[in-house]
């Protein structure tokens, strides 16, 4: 008798974008406890590093958001979401910057319940 196991994987697991680039300017998400990932109900600090944008042209926006100070070209905020605020597991983060802060893109970090 002949038993054959297959190892069966998932397609790739796709890595959160967490950077922006649009020619010499960057902005970067850097989640602090390590993950590519939010935890609901759990504040969490996060950093949005910035390369060739001024810190005061620069906007966050999204649910749970909140800006703890400026240090260089880090802005850190801390971000917590309730498990009933969002209609998907996937939290949108908006950032504006330069001039008229014209220059915008959003971020989709996904979202999971403490284990």
């Amino acid at each position: 008798m002949t038993f054959t196991i297959y190892s069966c994987r998932n397609s790739e697991t796709k890595k959160t974008d967490l950077i922006y680039k649009n020619g010499n300017q960057k902005v970067e998400i850097q989640i602090l406890n390590g993950n590519d990932y939010l935890e609901y109900d759990k504040p969490t600090e996060i950093n949005f590093v910035l390369t060739n944008i001024e810190p005061n042209t620069f906007s966050v926006y999204g649910a749970g958001i909140r800006v703890l100070g400026t240090k260089g070209g880090t802005i850190r905020t801390e971000i917590k979401v309730s498990n009933n605020h969002l209609e998907t597991d996937t939290l949108k983060v908006k950032v504006r910057f330069g001039e008229k802060r014209k220059e915008k893109h959003e971020f989709n970090i996904p979202m999971k319940i403490k284990e």
